[in-house]
Parts: C-alpha cells; structure tokens; sequence
C-alpha cells in the first residue's frame, strides 16, 4: 500500500510538472497552489470520463448513435484537458486555461443533453461541476459567473420541454436507470475528488507556510554568521530569566564578553578570517554552557551569556573563566595559529540590580573594566578602581 502511493504520488508531481513547467517541491505561493489544483481535478476528470465511457460500452447495449456520442464526448474532454494544459504550460494563464476547459466541458456535455433527452440526459446534472471547479481553481466571482450560464441553460432545456421541444432519446428506456446512476456517481466522485484534492493542496500549502513562517522567525531571532541568537532573541529570554528568578527568589548571572583587538585580526589577516574566528568563538561558548544557558551575539564582536539558576556568585565567576579559558584556545585558520582573548563583564541577578538594563548598565561597566586593567573577568559588584578583583586571572594579550 505504501509503494502503491509512493507510485501515485510520483505520478501526480510528473503530471503536475508536465503541465505546470513548475518545481512540485518548490515554493509553494497561491498561484502554484490553484495550479497544481486545477491540473489535480482535470486529470481525475479524464481518467474518469475514460473509464466510464468504457465501462458503458460494457454495462449497456448502445445503439450506433450511442456509441458515436459516447465516444465524441470522451475525445471531446481529453481534447479539453489536454489543451487547456497547453496553455496553462505555454502561457501560465490559470484563468485562461480554466476558462477554455470549462467551455469545451460545458459545451460538450450540453450538446449531449441535446442527444440524450434533455433534462432527462446524464449529461445535464453534471454541468454543475463548472461552477464547483471555477470557485477552488478561479475565483468567486468566476464561479458565480459559470453558476449562473448554466443555471441559464438548466433552465432554457426546461422551458423548451415546457413548449413542447422534442429532444433526441437515444438512450432506451431499460438503459435509462443505469445511465443516470453512472451519471449522479460520477458526480459524486467528482465532487469528492475535489475536496479532497483541495484539502491535501491546502495541506501542502498550509505545512510551505508554516516551514516558511518557522524559517523567518528563526533568521529575525538569529545571527545569519555566526548561528547563534541575536540581540531581539536575547531581550526576550533575558527578560523570562528575570521574571522567573524574581518569583522563585533565584539568582541569574550576565556576562557581557567583548573579544580584544578583534579589529586588528581583521586588519591583519582580512574579514573572513575575521568571520571563521567568530564562528569558532561562538561554537566555544555554546559548548562550554550549559543546555539551560544562552549565549547570544549581539554584534560584531560582542557577546552575551544569560546563565539562569545559578546557585552563587562564585558559580557565575567560575562559568566565566571557564568561557575565558575555551576562547584562549588557540585556532586554527587559514593555516595559521591565532591566539585571542576576551574580556568578560558579570552582573547578577539581584545583587547587581533586579532592571534588566540596570543589569546590563553594570555588566558592561565591569566588562570595560576589565579591559582596562587586562583582566579576563571583572565583577560588576567590585568594580571599584581601589578594590581588587579577586580570583581574577590577567588575560593573555595577542
């Protein structure tokens, strides 16, 4: 069963493409989407009107006549879909290629009500399949306009019986039954397969968006770089962390982390140096963080870190060095060793301030501080010039 519809559908994007010129796994927009719905619908018309033209040269004894008109009305519609996907693969008009099909359809199938007995034919229900088809593959206003030409006719082969206009029964009577349940059948089939042709499209176009919407929200909150969040993604989480910590009477720390002489690297050794070694930095703070931690880019060569339920200051402190220590490490770019630093600002949650920006005022201040007196790590709470930084380990200098 699983190949079966592997094979269906692989038949279905090789009709879709055919007709359409279009990727069936590209982008999916409206007009791809009526598209790929009208080339759904007309090839499920074709195969069943092939099939029950078939099927009444087997079900009922037809007369010549009946054979010729059985046979004319299913040329007629693959005449009308194959032509109408001419125009649609040849001039990507949707409503032109609609309109020429319906026209053809419905001319057709009034011709045969002509032929089969008029409101009486199996023909004259099935007009009402233009209407159902303009509105999902058009618009409102087409589907309205297709309503009411065969709300015209419908109504013009009443009203001739009315006066007495005789029209052609070459269908026998013992026949008649049969040829009008194969008619609402395949009315219902058709109907149905439109629906359900509708809701998978509508499925595949809803899920496009959904990946697409998932996609732009991902690169609005994410450094394109560098992978990591970005500086809207950081205000968000930064302000949850410090409600959560204030209603758990918990303690969040924030560094900020700035790289030394990043612009000199960049000078020396050109920009995409420049990109790689801030690639591989935030690789190092992602892996020396906890899952619960943040780390995010806020620009250039700049960083922050949002370390949530932490225990003490000394926790923070520590968690500090620790990302000092990982982006010591030497690298390895463009076959060439470079060394590089960081100075690190810490503030706490709450005994650095409970405001996210006096938090951010703080942290930064130390971060400055810091690089200043060519520190790896400096406290906001000991950012006095007359009071030493303690456990503080001078950073390595390029």
């Amino acid at each position: 069963m699983h190949s079966f519809t592997v094979q269906l559908r692989k038949a279905s994007n090789w009709w879709s493409h055919l007709c359409t010129g279009r990727d069936v796994y590209g982008r999916i927009d409206e007009e791809h989407h009526r598209q790929r719905i009208l080339v759904m619908t007309s090839a499920f018309w074709l195969v069943m009107v092939v099939l029950f033209t078939f099927s009444v040269h087997l079900l009922m004894d037809l007369s010549p006549q009946g054979k010729i008109a059985a046979n004319t009305l299913c040329a007629t519609t693959l005449l009308g879909v194959l032509l109408s996907m001419a125009i649609l693969r040849l001039l990507d008009d949707r409503i032109m290629s609609l309109n020429v099909m319906l026209f053809i359809f419905c001319g057709a199938f009034a011709a045969a009500c002509f032929i089969f007995g008029g409101s009486e034919s199996p023909t004259y229900p099935l007009l009402i399949m233009a209407p159902a088809m303009a509105a999902i593959v058009g618009s409102a206003s087409l589907s309205v306009s297709w309503g009411l030409l065969i709300l015209a006719f419908w109504v013009a082969v009443v009203q001739a019986e009315r006066h007495g206009v005789q029209f052609e029964q070459i269908i026998v009577p013992e026949n008649h039954s049969m040829a009008m349940m194969m008619a609402y059948t395949a009315m219902a089939m058709s109907v149905v397969s439109i629906i359900i042709i509708y809701a998978e499209m509508n499925k595949s176009l809803r899920l496009s968006l959904q990946a697409t919407n998932s996609e732009l929200d991902h690169l609005s909150s994410h450094d394109q770089l560098t992978r990591l969040p970005n500086r809207r993604f950081y205000d968000e989480r930064m302000a949850l962390a410090l409600q959560r910590a204030a209603e758990l009477d918990g303690m969040t720390g924030l560094l900020f982390l700035d790289l030394n002489e990043f612009k000199k690297i960049n000078d020396t050794h050109g920009h995409g140096a420049g990109d790689k070694l801030l690639i591989a930095v935030a690789q190092r703070l992602q892996n020396s963080l906890r899952e619960t931690d943040l780390v995010a880019r806020l620009g250039g060569d700049e960083f922050v870190a949002v370390l949530e339920d932490v225990k003490s200051p000394e926790e923070v402190t520590r968690i500090a060095h620790k990302l000092s220590q990982a982006i010591e490490q030497p690298l390895y770019i463009r076959q060439q060793i470079l060394s590089l630093s960081a100075s690190i600002g810490v503030a706490i949650f709450p005994l650095d301030g409970r405001q996210k920006q006096e938090l951010e005022e703080n942290a930064d201040r130390a971060m400055y501080l810091a690089k200043k007196r060519g520190l790896s790590v400096a406290l906001a709470s000991l950012e006095s010039p007359n009071t030493p930084t303690p456990a503080i380990r001078p950073a390595n200098r390029i």
